[in-house]
């Protein structure tokens, strides 16, 4: 599969071959290149499938024409000794992490998910990349850049981190600039500028429209997080308890969201496989909003409806904040060829193979780019891209994101299907929702307001996100999380257990089950 992604051309291919002009722009006057390699040598770079790849696996070519190096592209089968391009995300996730967990040296570049960071540096699995002379590129979103160093920049120090300077050591470096973003109908509800807008918009969408206007439900903890964010909730305190989960502010939050992701009245079990696609009934016309990646919003472009669908950075609560996640390129520890590694990723995150993968819809991490002239006018959210990662929160960093992740989505679900058998009024076409209070208001020039939440929705986010606060708070004492003060400091050889591979499964006991 690898040789058949090598033979991919673009014109730009040709412009190389012929003028040695730039991928990019097939004509930009100096393409950045990697030093002369006086010795071909190959690289092997494991590899997914994913829109985030697919400009990757197009530079390849180019990468090998122009240094005489040849790269072997894939994760590797050990049964048969062949690579594979992976076609899922666990496939791919299991095998970096296993190859870095038994030293096996199977790869010389890796695509690196963010939330997998603390885990590989803290146990010396990836080369720091000082050695090779790496400087911070000021072009790059300070946001995005901040994934790929450890110590964190941002958030409760690890407790195994005591005493190491935070941001020591720059381990990746982003190959695209991914955040939540809110997607909308114009047609109906037009651009919010705050979330109370929102869901007021959402309440008194335009009359004209005969369908039934709502917030598309999500089982993504992905959405509840960055609405609970935007409403200045947060996951942990600063010694790494779940404490802002029992507090109010991340109540009314839930209920909030439980409120507007009922609201379409769509049964829990016919969305709740669509975990990772929480655009899927926007793109169809059934939602009048959503919050999706910014990766995903090239699918825009391709939906039944895409004349009016926009995207925006999603609107501040109490703060402007929505879930960043991005992916990196790293060199593992034992890597057979770290130069020519090394060369190839500060090559691929460079700024024209960036704007490469920008043009066919990837977000990029480069401020120069956000506001390219010439990717603007394909992709018109692009600044609002820029706008939410500068203002978007990461993941915490733990070894083990997934356990935590899968606790509070276990938690949003049993929320959800609660919450859809709370009795509510019917939802009505939009021509009849503005009921004859909100028709005087209209008439009157007046903003019709939200009423209070329902309390019934308040006491189900409360009893959830307390009985999430407690499962993780389990986990975290189990991790180690809890030693007493000076515990690591005495024992500097001492980590943090769990790891990326680690998941919840809902309503299996206490723990996690890998």
């Amino acid at each position: 599969m690898g040789a058949g992604f090598r033979s991919l051309r673009s014109l730009c291919v040709l412009a190389w071959l012929l003028a040695a002009a730039s991928l990019v722009a097939c004509g930009s006057d100096e393409p950045e290149l990697p030093p002369a390699v006086t010795q071909p040598v190959t690289i092997r770079i494991a590899a997914f499938e994913g829109p985030e790849t697919t400009a990757l696996f197009r530079i390849i070519p180019e990468w090998e024409h122009i240094t005489g190096n040849t790269v072997e592209l894939g994760i590797l089968d050990r049964e048969t000794g062949e690579r594979m391009v992976a076609q899922d995300y666990v496939t791919y996730r299991d095998s970096v992490i296993s190859n870095a967990e038994q030293e096996l040296g199977e790869y010389d570049v890796i695509i690196v998910d963010d939330p997998w960071m603390p885990y590989l540096a803290t146990h010396s699995r990836l080369a720091p990349l000082a050695p090779f002379g790496h400087e911070t590129d000021p072009d790059i979103v300070e946001r995005s850049r901040s994934l790929g160093v450890w110590p964190p920049t941002f958030g409760p120090l690890p407790p195994d981190q005591e005493g190491v300077e935070r941001g020591a050591e720059t381990y990746a470096l982003p190959l695209v600039g991914n955040v939540m973003m809110l997607w909308y109908r114009q047609d109906i509800i037009g651009q919010p500028e705050t979330m109370d807008e929102l869901r007021t918009n959402l309440d008194n969408p335009d009359p004209g429209y005969i369908g039934a206007a709502g917030l598309a439900p999500s089982t993504n903890p992905h959405v509840f997080l960055s609405w609970l964010a935007s409403r200045g909730g947060d996951i942990f305190d600063r010694s790494w308890h779940p404490t802002p989960l029992r507090s109010s502010i991340a109540a009314d939050a839930l209920a909030e969201y439980l409120d507007e992701a009922t609201r379409l009245g769509v049964p829990f079990e016919d969305y709740a496989d669509e975990r990772y696609v929480p655009q899927a009934r926007m793109l169809d016309g059934t939602a009048a909003a959503a919050i999706g990646w910014a990766a995903d919003a090239q699918q825009i472009l391709t939906s039944s409806v895409s004349d009016q669908l926009r995207v925006a950075a999603f609107p501040p609560g109490r703060r402007s904040s929505t879930i960043t996640g991005n992916w990196l390129l790293a060199i593992p520890e034992d890597a057979e060829q770290p130069e020519a590694a090394y060369a190839f990723i500060t090559w691929a995150t460079s700024h024209d193979i960036m704007k490469t993968s920008a043009l066919l819809g990837v977000p990029p991490a480069r401020e120069s780019l956000f506001n390219d002239r010439e990717l603007v006018s394909r992709y018109a959210w692009l600044p609002d891209v820029e706008a939410a990662l500068e203002n978007s929160f990461a993941r915490p960093r733990i070894p083990a994101w997934d356990v935590v992740e899968g606790i509070i989505g276990c938690a949003l679900d049993r929320g959800l299907v609660r919450a859809a058998e709370v009795d509510r009024p019917a939802l009505a076409s939009p021509a009849a929702v503005l009921d004859e209070a909100s028709q005087d208001a209209e008439d009157a020039g007046v903003t019709p307001t939200l009423g209070p939440l329902d309390p019934e929705f308040v006491a189900i986010a409360r009893e959830e996100l307390a009985r999430a606060a407690q499962e993780i708070e389990g986990v975290m004492e189990g991790w180690g999380f809890y030693e007493e003060p000076g515990y690591y400091a005495s024992n500097p050889t001492a980590r943090l257990a769990g790891d990326p591979r680690d998941e919840w499964q809902c309503d299996v006991g206490a723990g996690a089950s890998s």
